[in-house]
Formats: structure tokens, sequence, C-alpha cells
């Protein structure tokens, strides 16, 4: 097994930076994911790991040892692609066991890690059809099995399930978590499905133009977000953002005041508040609940929203409602239909209120109750 360490990486393409300096230790075992928008230096910083780019700034180490200049087959990593990248004119048991009988593995031994590999991807009636044959899910597996019978100290993942249909990506991720606590071995997976990250990892690594925004565990990124982009991206549906700011209220104590709704501000759960500062509240949809359509928040506060749209998902809906001048999405349990510029009641809970500096986008509750 291995520990993989990133110090000060840096990826240059011609001037431009692709990945701009990142530092981070994954643990032995971990399951971590890189998860961010497009062009954010996520698959960059994989394939660097792999070996398929070279580093233009910093060090790689995989247990301790700098790979930096080592080539792929060296580093004891074996990665799965987006594309599969399977060789069709093999059948399954080829493509799996190619890569052993190229580094000269005696046959018995390729055999063994082949068996071992199809019985724990459940692979056996499949072993002599080719890829052309299978399903995707099918095909995503003898990927992972490829990478598998190499028996890597790393695996890494570069979005693996970006080409299958819903119910397939939920099968598939359920497969890889699965695969990974059997195995034991270090991941590093790649995505920009932030239910897929949510999901899978031990530990998220949110990256936002070529830098890490934020690093921590699903709940910790979801409770305690370091700043607006996190918490905006992490969470389905996303945050609600309100635009407002800091206000006296009654006995010394601070108020957010905007358009949409105003909320006394716990003393010493935000830190750095001054009257008249700018900043962006926060509510995730859970915390915007309609009256008589969900647990009631202890402390909440009455608002009225207009209905834009309602999206019925079974044993819930999803809301689009205009509160003030901000468009904003509730939960909806036990649903009802409901009509566009419909007037419905709501109680917001705001004691689970975000607040960001309205410039920065950095979070303002205080470092202790961040932790």
């Amino acid at each position: 097994m291995a520990q993989v360490s990133l110090r000060d990486l840096v990826k240059v393409y011609g001037r431009q930076p692709a990945v701009r300096g990142i530092d981070l230790d994954i643990q032995d075992r971990e399951f971590v994911v890189f998860v961010g928008p497009s062009g954010c230096g996520k698959s960059t910083t994989l394939r660097m790991i792999a070996g398929l780019e070279n580093i233009s700034h910093g060090e790689l180490l995989i247990d301790g040892q700098m790979v930096n200049d080592l080539p792929s087959r060296q580093r004891g990593v074996a990665m799965v692609f987006q594309t599969y990248a399977l060789y069709p004119h093999m059948t399954v048991r080829q493509n799996m066991s190619f890569g052993l009988r190229l580094a000269g593995l005696p046959k018995a031994e390729i055999e063994e890690r082949v068996a071992r590999a199809v019985s724990v991807l459940e692979l056996g009636p499949y072993l002599d059809r080719r890829p052309s044959q299978l399903s995707g899910g099918q095909r995503q597996r003898v990927a992972m099995g490829r990478a598998i019978v190499r028996e890597p100290k790393v695996f890494l993942f570069d979005e693996p399930l970006s080409n299958l249909d819903a119910k397939l990506r939920n099968q598939m991720r359920i497969e890889i978590k699965r695969l990974q606590k059997a195995l034991n071995v270090t991941t590093i997976y790649v995505t920009h499905d932030q239910v897929e990250a949510m999901t899978l990892a031990d530990r998220i690594v949110v990256m936002k133009d070529g830098l890490i925004a934020q690093v921590g565990t699903p709940i910790e990124l979801y409770e305690a977000p370091a700043n607006q982009f996190v918490a905006g991206f992490i969470g389905a549906p996303a945050m609600n953002f309100f635009a407002g700011r800091v206000e006296a209220g009654e006995h010394d104590g601070l108020v957010f005041r905007s358009n949409a709704f105003d909320a006394v501000l716990p003393t010493g759960r935000f830190a750095r508040l001054e009257i008249g500062r700018p900043v962006v509240a926060g509510l995730r949809p859970d915390d915007v609940v309609p009256v008589g359509h969900g647990v009631p928040p202890t402390g909440g506060i009455a608002a009225t929203g207009i209905v834009i749209l309602s999206e019925v998902l079974g044993g819930e809906s999803q809301i689009l409602l205009r509160l003030g001048e901000a468009e904003v999405m509730a939960k909806m349990s036990q649903p009802r239909p409901v009509e566009s510029d419909e007037r419905l009641p709501l109680q917001l809970n705001t004691d689970r209120l975000h607040l960001f500096d309205a410039e920065t986008g950095a979070s303002l509750r205080a470092s202790a109750d961040a932790r």
C-alpha cells in the first residue's frame, strides 16, 4: 500500500498554469476524490500522479520516494480511464492479461491474477467476449480488472462513470466503493460530479482555478464550507445565497438584513463582523421548509415565497421560489401539487445560516465553530 504526497505541485502549458501549486498528503488506503468544474486542474493533477504529464515544478512522492522522473510503469500506479481504453480486437481475458504478458510474468501467475480479478468483478461469463459485445458497465469492469491484475500501490480513476447512464452510474459507484474496501488500496478518483464525490470519498479535494479550495470529509465540506465557492458546489440542490449586510440589532446584537429576510446573528458563531459590512448569507434547500410539509425548524423565521416551478421526485418535491429579489430552492416532504405564482408560507432555519464575505467569498464562521 502507499501514501501519496504532493508538494507545491505545478503544471504549466506554455505560459498558462493549469495547476498552480498544491500541497496534499493522501494516506495509505484512503479513498480521495478530486472534484471541481471543468478546467480546474483535477484531471491534470491525476495525470501528473500517473506519469502521463510532466511536472513543471514541485515534488510527487509515493511511499516517501520522489517519483517525478520515474516512468508510469515504475510508479506502482494503475489508471482507469473515462473511455475504458480497451483493445477492441482482444477478448476480456486478453485485455486483462495483456500488460502482465508484456511485463514477462509467468503464465501461471498471470492466470492466477486474472482469476482473482474476474472473481471480484463477476466477469466470468464474459471472458471470451470482445469489448463490442459488452455493455458500458461491463466494459468499465474490464477496465477496472485490468488495473486490479497489476496489483498496484495506488488506483487512479479519471471520471470513469461519465459515459454511463444514471442508473448504471449509481450501480458502478457502489461497485467501486466495495472494490476499494475489499482491496484496501490507496485510491485517487477524479470527477466533476459532486454527488459521486460525496458518495465515494473518505476525503474530498475541491479544486478551483488550479488551486485547492478546501479539503475535508464529505460532512465537513457540507456543514462547514471554507468559502462561498465550496458552499455552492457541494450539495444538491445547491445552497441558496442572499446578498445583504450586517446591521445593529437589539441589545447590542447583530442582524443580517436583506430584501429576502432578516435574521438575528448568534453571538460567537461568526467572526469579524462589523456593522455595515456587506456579506452573503447561505441556506441549504433543506433549511427552507414549506409550512406543514417538513419538520419545522426550532427558532425558524417566517417568510413567504412565490412559486416559480416545482419538480416532484416521488417522496419529495424541489420547489423554485422567489423570495424578495432572490430565487430560492426549497424541499417539500410529503409533497402536494403547487401552482406557479402560488404564495407559499415558509420557515427558514436560520440556526443553520452560513455567512460569507461579499468581496472574497471566505466563510465568516468562527474558527472554533468550523472545527
